[in-house]
């Protein structure tokens, strides 16, 4: 969905934060020297994931934010 007035309107200020944040570093993901070479650290809390992107975590929460403000948007909040 767009992402609106009304749609950034249906996250708290904490969760708005959090989402722009998210988006701002998923295509960072730092290679640290102390990990091995199949492993690098998640872009949006720098725990150490296998392979690269978002741990479990970070992306849970992305797809919760853009999951609630969609449905608040489409009448679907409940």
């Amino acid at each position: 969905m767009r992402r609106t007035k009304a749609w950034w309107a249906a996250l708290t200020p904490d969760e708005r934060s959090h989402l722009v944040y998210l988006e701002r570093h998923s295509h960072g993901g730092g290679k640290c020297s102390y990990l091995p070479d199949d492993c690098s650290e998640c872009p949006g809390c720098g725990e150490p994931v296998l392979g690269s992107g978002w741990c479990g975590y970070c992306y849970n929460a992305w797809h919760e934010y853009v999951t609630k403000a969609d449905a608040a948007l489409s009448g679907e909040e409940g």
